[in-house]
């Protein structure tokens, strides 16, 4: 991947990139004779890995050092897979995993399809690129909606399983970190956008107003990274308190809003009215994991998987 076409991807500007090979060597390591310096797709997952550790408020000289471990730890993982190993929060290796426990993990999935083997493995190797790879491809072919409910979620399940042991933590947070970059990039790189804007709002239970679940966080990120991808004009509020969520209602003058609902206890009929007070005339969708089982008012239609919800957002729009 060439300079330029990087930095349009990261939203940074090329002396930038140019800056961060010159000060910490963390720059293009392809070259073809006669040609420009070119990124691999190492490289790429590399400054990935250290946009998100400077978003996170890194300095760039921390972000550099963890960046350039963190993917040497998860190449040397890849070519090691009969003796795969942990990462810590550092991506330091804080110990090895008994080979035959992993491989009883595989076996599980015998009969899925082999997108989800082949992630699996790589999650397992903490192979970053090759992951970036399956679910790229596999989202190209198919289109991110069928590729979340046929192959993302297996995985996300599989990984969660004996969600107690140390394993199963470290497999989650390895894939949360990976989707998380995966569908920013995609985002990013959507299409420009045409016709009505959607507000796509995580809403909070009205009891607890703390995220409920690992599914529910990524299931909200692939539904505004589809939407984006499908030309959509979406933003996503994640507010704390129906105060915030009726604030980004103002901000955002969407034609249609979509609820991601949690399970548990949220009161839509009331949120519903309050959303149409401070905006007319637009259209409310519901989503999510907690959009079959809350009674929802007449105002408001259910949609199902994230194909549906696509779907129906780009009928109004």
């Amino acid at each position: 991947m060439a300079v330029s076409a990087l930095a349009r991807r990261l939203g940074v500007a090329p002396s930038t990139l140019r800056t961060w090979d010159r000060r910490y060597g963390i720059g293009p390591s392809a070259h073809a004779h006669g040609s420009h310096r070119r990124y691999t797709p190492r490289d790429v997952a590399r400054l990935e890995c250290m946009q998100q550790a400077l978003d996170e408020g890194a300095s760039p000289a921390e972000a550099a050092r963890y960046a350039i471990n963190a993917i040497a730890t998860y190449s040397s993982n890849s070519e090691q897979t009969s003796s795969p190993q942990i990462l810590g929060d550092n991506s330091v290796n804080e110990g090895k995993t008994n080979s035959s426990h992993f491989s009883a993990a595989i076996s599980v999935l015998e009969d899925a399809e082999p997108a989800v083997r082949n992630l699996s493995r790589a999650l397992i190797a903490r192979d970053i690129v090759t992951i970036h790879r399956i679910v790229s491809r596999a989202a190209a072919e198919r289109g991110l909606p069928a590729v979340w409910e046929a192959v993302l979620v297996p995985v996300l399940d599989w990984a969660n399983e004996g969600r107690n042991s140390d394993a199963a933590a470290v497999n989650c947070r390895a894939f949360v970190e990976c989707m998380t970059g995966i569908l920013s990039t995609m985002t990013l790189d959507a299409p420009i956008a045409v016709g009505g804007r959607v507000l796509l709002v995580d809403v909070p239970t009205t009891l607890d107003f703390r995220r409920p679940s690992i599914a529910h966080d990524l299931g909200f990120r692939a539904l505004g990274a589809a939407l984006a991808t499908a030309s959509v004009d979406v933003r996503t509020s994640r507010p704390v308190g129906r105060t915030a969520l009726l604030a980004s209602v103002t901000n955002a003058e969407p034609d249609v809003i979509m609820l991601w609902l949690p399970p548990g206890d949220c009161d839509v009929a009331s949120l519903s009215r309050a959303i149409r007070r401070r905006r007319s005339g637009l259209a409310l969708l519901a989503a999510g994991p907690g959009a079959a089982a809350t009674h929802l008012p007449r105002s408001v239609k259910s949609v199902g998987n994230l194909g549906d919800a696509v779907d129906a957002v780009t009928a109004l729009i």
